[in-house]
């Protein structure tokens, strides 16, 4: 061994050295928000198999010339997705509005600006 160099202490075998990094193994493999996800995609999973076993009866839709039979939970899924589409539209409508007045307005205040400059 050199002089320089510094001697390394050895642990005997078994002590808190290994204890510990068998806590933080186990502490790093916990992961409460994965496990909080799979409990609430477990509890969705049930409560959609509960909506279709509850709704499964045929329910009847006339209309003007003619009625069909349906189970109850297409006609709920098709709401759903009416509405979600509905929703998605009337926001990119409200949307493309505000960014067409906003346009329109910094339109006015240009050329209100110009005005004024050649006025003045």
């Amino acid at each position: 061994m050199n002089a320089n160099e510094p001697q390394q202490e050895q642990a005997p075998a078994g002590t808190s050295s290994e204890e510990k990094t068998t806590e933080n193994e186990l502490d790093e493999a916990w992961q409460p928000q994965l496990w909080s996800k799979l409990i609430l995609l477990v509890v969705a999973v049930g409560f959609g198999i509960a909506l279709v076993v509850a709704n499964s009866s045929k329910v009847k839709i006339s209309f003007l010339f003619a009625s069909i039979n349906v189970s109850k939970i297409w006609l709920i899924l098709l709401c759903f997705v009416l509405g979600l589409l509905t929703g998605v539209l009337l926001s990119q409508m409200d949307r493309h509005r505000r960014t067409k007045r906003a346009q329109l307005e910094r339109q006015a205040e240009q050329k209100t600006e110009q005005s004024r400059q050649i006025a003045g």
